[in-house]
């Protein structure tokens, strides 16, 4: 059951299977940032570094600058390390953050429910495994890092989803179609609205074999200073492990672990604390947000 399970959640890869040649084009943009780190160069000085064409170079340049990831000054012709990389490494270090400040939050969790513990970032409308747990059971549900799931792909999408203004919510299910992953899966927008309505007064959403058969799951939201929606957390459990009453005990406990790595990063407390809700959460009463506006 465990390798069934595995093949449907992991499919292969390029990236899985190895063997992979680099892209030439994406090979010499990286060699470039890599090059002019700490310093900045002339396009001759690059093309001799590089022994790579001018024309190339150039064209190479220009692309990386207009992704704000090259920055040119036009007095001396010298490229320099863009500002977009910062904002990269700014996103890579909350990422690299994250898995610090979750992982024993996200050992503790999987110690407590005994089933699979799973963190993921948002990716576009899709989400990636950043960090896991899986469940020491024999019969489990496996989560290898770096596995994208699908947009509204179970509990994790429905989170996604509520962490969003309502009206935004509604307009963005307005351009799709739900998909039916499997014969649980909820296809009408009437129906699943009213289930983000329910994730925003519980702090927590639901799977119930909607994402894949005989699998359910519980997913909590983590927010960062701003109270964006920076990740989620999740237990995935089989079927015959989580009837509905440990699954409710569950969502407790997700919720809580999840508002524990928050406060980490400086966000809102989600329900169950004092204070007024928010979209998924509740504001202390003595909010930073709060006490500036009286300021």
């Amino acid at each position: 059951m465990e390798q069934s399970l595995r093949s449907i959640l992991a499919p292969a890869t390029p990236h899985a299977r190895g063997g992979t040649r680099p892209v030439p084009a994406v090979d010499r943009a990286a060699r470039i940032l890599q090059t002019l780190a700490g310093t900045d160069l002339r396009l001759t000085d690059i093309t001799r570094a590089l022994r790579l064409p001018k024309s190339t170079t150039l064209a190479i340049l220009r692309t990386l600058h207009q992704h704000r990831l090259v920055g040119l000054d036009s007095a001396s012709g010298r490229y320099h390390l863009g500002p977009g990389l910062l904002s990269l490494a700014g996103a890579a270090q909350t990422w690299s953050d994250l898995r610090r400040v979750a992982r024993p939050v996200v050992e503790r969790l999987a110690q407590q429910t005994g089933e699979t513990v799973i963190v993921h970032v948002p990716d576009g409308a899709a989400s990636i495994i950043v960090d896991r747990v899986e469940s020491p059971h024999q019969l489990r549900v496996t989560a290898p890092l770096g596995l994208r799931l699908p947009p509204l792909a179970g509990a994790v999408g429905k989170v996604m989803l509520a962490a969003l203004p309502a009206e935004a919510a509604a307009r963005r299910l307005a351009r799709h179609t739900l998909p039916a992953f499997t014969p649980r899966s909820i296809t009408s927008r009437t129906v699943y609205l009213r289930a983000l309505e329910q994730v925003r007064r519980q702090g927590f959403a639901t799977d119930d074999e909607e994402y894949l058969p005989g699998v359910r799951a519980v997913t909590a939201p983590i927010f960062d200073a701003r109270g964006q929606l920076l990740a989620t957390l999740s237990v995935v459990a089989v079927r015959s492990r989580s009837p509905d009453r440990r699954l409710r005990q569950i969502g407790q406990w997700v919720r809580a672990a999840a508002a524990e790595i928050s406060l980490a990063f400086a966000a809102p407390p989600a329900p169950g604390g004092a204070g007024r809700q928010t979209e998924i959460g509740v504001v202390p009463r003595t909010s930073p947000r709060r006490r500036a506006a009286r300021g």
